[in-house]
């Protein structure tokens, strides 16, 4: 596996940088849309702790009143259409890049071929990546939270529980349908059938499936690292409207801090984009080694 699938991924996270460049701006929309939902709940326990509401509510109806209110408004739904809509094709672009520079095939190393490629399976992947959305970590914390602000404190517990065993199905979904993208684009298959060979793939490959299976808890571990830092921006930020009184030196340190929050910002993106990059490139090598291991390829 070592020699097949790891390696030859690695070595093409290492060299073919153009796939790098081009997957940096999807995996900045990616990090940007992940910083406003933690800075949402990050902002929302801070409200609800220190009993805020009456001065949060007065800042949203002074911000409303505001002349650039629909044009923020206007540019936020702009971002989060491309956003939805760029996520799959750059996932698209990503694999059938991977496939070109995997095969050497120049003929494909081409962005016309890109882009025919992704037009053809767009709708497919569209549909398989929304599908997805609802058994990601980040969407299953983001309804935990939700959950506990509707029915509070008390119901606590019977939430953790539900909200568990739901992580745990959401893990098997991921790990059955890993494939299902690949025979979309590679076997022109439904969503509904390219979900069943996926399922068959990884039940007959279990070994290869759940030794592989780590890269989406690396994915997992980004969102870790990507929450801490998000985090401990705004406490720095609430820290220096307390204990900064002299405006100069205020002004001075919020664009020292803005300054490295920007390059960890670049830094988590370009971070997210190679492991991204790393990730697709084994399973796309996974996805090849079992089908030519597979019984309907030797016959």
């Amino acid at each position: 596996m070592k020699t097949n699938i790891v390696i030859p991924s690695w070595e093409l996270v290492n060299h073919a940088n153009v796939i790098k460049k081009f997957n940096f701006i999807p995996s900045l929309l990616s990090t940007i849309y992940l910083s406003v939902i933690v800075l949402y709940q990050v902002a929302y326990s801070y409200i609800m702790i220190f009993q805020k509401k009456d001065e949060f509510f007065s800042l949203v109806i002074n911000f409303i009143h505001q002349s650039y209110f629909i044009e923020v408004v206007i540019w936020a739904i702009i971002w989060l259409l491309l956003y939805l809509l760029l996520q799959p094709i750059a996932e698209a672009w990503i694999i059938f890049m991977i496939d070109a520079f995997s095969k050497n095939d120049e003929s494909k190393q081409k962005i016309s071929y890109w882009t025919s490629q992704w037009l053809l399976n767009f709708l497919p992947l569209f549909e398989f990546h929304n599908f997805m959305w609802l058994f990601r970590l980040l969407s299953i914390v983001t309804f935990y939270f939700l959950l506990l602000r509707v029915f509070g404190q008390e119901y606590a517990i019977p939430i953790s529980v539900i909200m568990w065993f739901y992580l745990v199905f959401a893990v098997w979904i991921n790990l059955l349908f890993v494939y299902t993208k690949f025979f979309i684009i590679f076997e022109k298959k439904t969503v509904f059938e390219a979900v069943s060979s996926s399922i068959s793939m990884s039940l007959n490959n279990m070994e290869i499936t759940l030794k592989l299976f780590y890269t989406l808890f690396l994915v997992y571990a980004r969102v870790i690292i990507s929450i801490v830092v998000f985090t401990i921006f705004p406490l720095i930020f609430s820290a220096l409207f307390a204990y900064v009184s002299t405006q100069i030196f205020f002004v001075v340190w919020t664009t020292i801090i803005l300054i490295i929050f920007a390059a960890f910002l670049l830094f988590i993106s370009h971070l997210n984009s190679v492991l991204e990059i790393f990730v697709e490139a084994l399973w796309y090598n996974a996805f090849m080694e079992n089908k030519k291991n597979s019984p309907d390829e030797e016959e």
